[in-house]
Formats: C-alpha cells, structure tokens, sequence
C-alpha cells in the first residue's frame, strides 16, 4: 500500500506548524504553494551587503528610506523594501475592498516575512465561546518551540500567562530597561488596578539558533532582519524540505477542493500560465491565510453571494512619553526596535476581556516621524529634540473581537472569476473601550511612569492590525459554514482548515502563536474520530 498524499495549502505559520506536525507523526505532506519571493535585485543586494564585514550604511538607509513613513495613516510594512508579501491587484485572486485594512499573501512564508514576533498565549477567560480550551492547546504551544525561538524573561507575566518554553535574554535597550525596572518595582500596585506588565515575548533567536543567526542588534527589525532573527515559516519548512520530511511544490494556487469517498481533489492553476491540474489527496490542510483559506472553502461549496462574518482584533496606536530621565537615542543605539514591553489590562468597568498593548522604544521610523512633524533636517532634529526622543515610546494595543469591528466577506462572480468582496460589517463601539483603556492607562502614570498623548490616539481602519479570522469557525456542532472541533467545514470529511478561519473569536493577545498551536493540535489529531 503506498503511503498516503496529504497536502498542506500555503507556507505561512499555520502552514508550517501544520506540515511540521504531520511530519513528526510519519507523514511526507506535500506544501502546494504560490510562493511568492523577494524581487532577484533586492535579495541580490541583500546578499551582497552579508557578504562584508558588517551592514553598509548605504544598504541600511536605503532600507530604511523604503518604508514609508505617515503620521496620518498606516502604510504597508515592507520586507527589504519589497511589498511581496502581500497579494495586492493579483489577477488570480482578486479581491475587493473598502475600508478595510486586511491584505492577503501569496509570499513564500506568508506574513511572516513581515510580523514582530510577538507571542502570547490565550488564556481561558477569553475563550468562553471556544470548544476547546488552553488545556488542548497547551501541549502544542510547548511543542511550537521544537521549532521557533523564544526570547523573553520569567517575570510578573507568568502570573497570568504561562512561557510554556525556556526563554532566552534579548537585552532590552537603555531607555526600555528603566521603564522596566520601575514596572517591576510596583508590580504589586500595579497588579491591584488591573495592569500587569513585564518584557515582550517574541519569536526571535536571541542567543542560541539551530536555523538562523542570533540578534546583532542591528536595529533594523522593522525594515527586515538582514540575519533571519526574527522567526520566518519559511525556515521549517526548508528543514522539512531539506531532511526528506516534507515535499514542496510552490508557483500554483489552489482554487477548489471537491471531495469523493476517500479522495479530495485539488483543483491548481498556475501562477505563470494559468493553467489547471487536479491533484488527488488523502487529506487536505487548508493553511492559506483567512482570505485565502475563506475564498477556496466558499468556492468548494459553491457557496456565492453568501457574506461570511470576520472577526478581527481592533488595532490602535497611542504615543507614549516617560517621566523619567530621557535615555541617549539617534543612530548606531536603536538595538532591538521589535515590541519590548507587553501591558495587559484586565478591568472589567472597561471591558470584560483582557486588553493587550505592546510598547516600542525608539527607532528610526519614529525619528522620521517626529521630523516630518516638526519640519526640521533629520539631524538637527535628533540633537534638537534629544529630550523629547529619549522619552518618546509606542502603544499599539487590540481588542478582543467581542469589542471590535466584524468584516463581511462574500464571494462573487464577475463573468468566469470568483472575486472576494470584503467590506466593513457591524461595529462594536471600539472607540469608546480604547478611549476608556488609554484614560485608565493616562491615569496610573504615578505608577508607570508613562503618559499617554490622547491628542495622538489612532484607531486604525477594520483588519488594520491583521489579527482577522472567525469565517469558518469550530463548534462543537457545527451548522452551515461552519467547522468542527477538527477544523472540518459542514460538507467535509477529509478537509481540514488550519488557520485563524477557524478561531471562533480572537482574544486580544497576540494571534500567531495560537493559531499555530490549533494548527499543531488538529494535524496531531486529524484522524481521531
């Protein structure tokens, strides 16, 4: 008997998490992919400038010039300059939107190739209307670091939020070290008024790596590590590739699955020439993203002009400055610029879930952003306004979806082209929590040491923050476009959705980690019914 085709759609972090566990079972999954890289100019430039002794300047300004810097809106992050990751005005799969902030990808490692890092579990108190809860999740939260990194520390966060690994020390730098030490001081006040805080926990080499560099500090981590620190799927699945544990075919998408018996087949067309071919599958593992993985199950089941709900995590910035003594910041000091400081609110006159904020020292976007306001020359403004930028931070917080914004999604037909259509669905009353969590914030300043500007206070557009799922989600019985406790959508056997799809609400912290534990869980157990 020859040994079962499974295949796993897309290369992103549930993807990866998804192959990664099939192979430590015995499996060879084969990873069907579009594949998207960096542009050949751009990786060769890249390639060149690890080739001396040490980053350029002119290759880290030249980095640092391609990404766009807007006080008034949020642009997309760029990736060594390049926009790759995203699936903008892509002919195959076209998509439209209006004020919503979601873009889908078609890159090799999916969003990955642009995330922070930042990983914090859920924790059961936010998944009331989950099947399962942190005790299913956990062993695959643990197992995630067979694979992935973890920087962090054993501090005060524990309390509420377990490590599940054994972190490594990313040094903090200067000016978040203080800030640090005083929210350890008045962990126990601070603990009293519903805020616990402690160092971020990011999917980051920080010492040791078996499939990338250590942090050097480069100072770059917005732009693009140039040493692959930062956790990218794509590294676990070229181990998968490179050990015989997994095959992986890239160039093709996946537009629909059509089940029979025992057998899926899977419907390809290629991104080059556009041409169709069916492959025929034991099991299928749908890991494209929540657009993409929504549009092929929509398409599967025929299911047209029939709007889908999405969940999303609602995103806002606040700038923040410190009481304490400004710390000495310009260039050549920005050392790690990912999220440095996780905050957790827990006060149930704000809201009865958990609010999550993620705090980041100084780095050259914030310089730009400062100059762009002030209109001076970038060096006249870094000696200028050292005060102000030694003690300037930035907040970006989320909301459980239970507080935020729904999307629709809805898949149409324009002639022959299936075309996903999002749009805004209905609100929560967002504004009004944040606004309540950033007061509660503004008023514990004798204790933190930092005050919010409410005068600069964004609530950024639906799907901005990219914590979106929900359009498929598991029940433990399920009805129409909806999925099992296996990510089976209704009509399904042998189909499995592996991704945030299927989260059946998004708690405020952080939303890889998850649902690349859920990914882990329903590989592990897929054949368990």
């Amino acid at each position: 008997m020859s040994a079962p085709r499974i295949v796993v759609v897309g290369s992103g972090p549930s993807a990866a998490a998804c192959a990664w566990a099939l192979a430590a079972r015995g499996f060879q999954p084969l990873v069907v992919d579009a594949g998207r890289t960096l542009e050949p100019a751009r990786a060769l430039a890249l390639e060149r400038a690890l080739g001396v002794n040490g980053l350029g300047t002119a290759f880290v300004r030249q980095l640092e010039r391609s990404f766009p810097v807007d006080v008034d809106s949020l642009p997309l992050k760029p990736a060594f300059g390049s926009l790759f990751p995203y699936a903008v005005d892509e002919p195959l799969v076209p998509t439209r939107a209006a004020g919503v902030g979601i873009v889908a990808s078609l890159a090799l490692g999916g969003l990955s190739n642009v995330w922070g890092g930042a990983i914090l579990p859920y924790v059961d108190r936010d998944l009331d209307d989950w099947p399962i809860g942190t005790a299913e999740l956990a062993p695959y939260y643990r197992s995630t670091f067979e694979f992935v990194p973890l920087a962090g520390e054993h501090d005060e966060l524990e309390e509420l939020f377990p490590l599940y690994g054994e972190p490594e020390r990313l040094e903090p730098t200067v000016q978040v070290a203080a800030l640090l030490e005083r929210l350890r001081t008045r962990n126990a006040e601070l603990g009293r008024t519903g805020l616990s805080g402690g160092r971020a926990r990011l999917a980051v080499a920080a010492l040791t790596a078996r499939l990338t560099t250590p942090c050097r500090y480069t100072g770059l981590c917005m732009h693009g590590c140039p040493y692959g620190s930062i956790y990218n799927s794509t590294a676990t699945l070229r181990s998968l590739v490179d050990a015989g544990r997994a095959d992986y075919r890239p160039g093709e998408i996946v537009e629909r699955l059509h089940e029979t018996g025992d057998r899926v087949g899977v419907r390809l067309r290629s991104l080059d020439n556009g041409t169709q071919e069916t492959l025929s599958a034991d099991r299928v593992f749908i890991a494209g993203g929540v657009l993409g993985s929504t549009r092929i199950v929509l398409e599967s089941l025929e299911a047209h002009d029939r709007p889908v709900s999405l969940l999303e995590s609602a995103y806002f910035t606040v700038p923040l400055l410190t009481t304490g003594r400004a710390a000495r910041v310009g260039r050549g000091r920005a050392g790690n610029t990912l999220a440095q400081i996780f905050l957790e609110l827990d006060d149930p006159a704000i809201s009865r879930h958990g609010i999550h904020l993620q705090l980041y020292g100084y780095n050259d976007l914030m310089l730009r952003a400062v100059t762009a306001r002030s209109h001076l020359p970038e060096a006249v403004a870094t000696r200028v306004l050292q005060p102000l930028l030694g003690r300037l931070l930035h907040a970006g917080g989320y909301l459980h979806s239970d507080d935020s914004p729904r999307l629709s999604a809805e898949l149409i037909r324009d002639g022959e082209r299936p075309i996903l259509v999002l749009s805004p669905g209905d609100r929560a009353d967002a504004a009004q929590t944040i606004s309540r969590a950033v007061a509660k914030l503004r008023s514990l300043r004798p204790l933190t040491g930092i005050h919010p500007l409410r005068r600069m206070l964004q609530i950024w557009p639906p799907g901005k923050g990219f914590h979106v799922g929900g359009s498929l989600p598991m029940r433990a019985r399920p009805g129409e476009l909806e999925s099992d406790l296996l990510g089976r959508p209704t009509g399904f056997r042998r189909v499995h959705v592996v991704d945030a799809s299927v989260l059946p609400s998004l708690p405020a912290t952080t939303i890889t980690w998850s649902v690349m534990a859920n990914a882990q869980r329903i590989a592990a157990e897929h054949d368990q019914d």
